[in-house]
């Protein structure tokens, strides 16, 4: 899921990753903390001292294969908050394979780089992003190889999708549909075509990430054939002004 939404900046701490994007979204700038550190203390005040010269919080992101595995309580105990838990919905290839002969509705376009009106979209319903933020948000979307899905009423684009394509798996992210079209099925038809994409490329299976508040997308990927396989949240410490 990492090389999915790389960052901009990585760095290392004793086992952990840094990951830095100029604090454009949570994800590209948090520690994926896979190995246990000797010194956990010290290492948490190298993740601080590296997050502050770039302006940023302290973020690790906190799952069941967090190392070392008290992380949670520990960070906790430091003055992390926790925050944005999020789902981990997976679909195996088998499964997948429902979607290979599908008819996706012609109205969705599939493209390998995200074009304005699609990056419109997506910084319309999820920004605002200053100008400089929406030039590193390019950067982290075409840091992996992806497909992404447009779908077009009346010549403009109502509905969007990403699927980034990483060692034989795909990724879905960026399901934004405009605010005043919602609730016209628009996401599943997107969704759906980029499955029939990953069918016919063979993949090997399908993850999407979704923050457990959203309770229409869960439902969806469920719908869809998605099951929960994990979980994950953040742990955050704010720069002391």
């Amino acid at each position: 899921m990492a090389e999915a939404w790389p960052s901009i900046e990585r760095g290392a701490v004793d086992g952990w990753t840094l990951r830095f994007a100029a604090g454009v979204t949570q994800r590209a700038n948090s520690v994926l903390p896979l190995a246990a550190p000797e010194d956990l203390d010290a290492a948490v005040a190298e993740v601080e001292r590296r997050s502050a010269e770039r302006w940023l919080d302290a973020s690790f992101q906190i799952s069941p294969v967090t190392q070392p595995a008290d992380l949670d309580e520990r960070l906790a105990t430091k003055g992390y908050r926790a925050g944005s838990p999020t789902l981990v919905q997976i679909m195996d290839g088998d499964e997948l394979q429902r979607f290979a002969d599908a008819e996706s509705d012609v109205r969705v376009e599939l493209a390998a780089e995200p074009d304005p009106e699609w990056l419109g979209v997506y910084l319309q319903e999820e920004g605002p992003y200053t100008t400089e933020e929406q030039a590193v948000l390019r950067r982290i979307l075409v840091g992996a190889p992806a497909v992404y899905a447009s779908l077009r009423v009346d010549g403009h684009t109502e509905s969007i999708a990403r699927m980034a394509l990483v060692d034989g798996y795909g990724g879905l992210s960026c399901a934004v549909t405009r605010t005043d079209t919602r609730r016209h099925g628009y996401a599943r038809l997107v969704l759906e075509a980029l499955l029939s994409d990953a069918a016919r490329r063979g993949l090997a299976g399908v993850w999407l990430q979704v923050r457990e508040t959203r309770v229409g997308a869960i439902l969806l990927s469920h719908s869809l054939g998605f099951s929960t396989a994990t979980q994950y949240h953040y742990r955050t410490r704010e720069l002391t002004p």
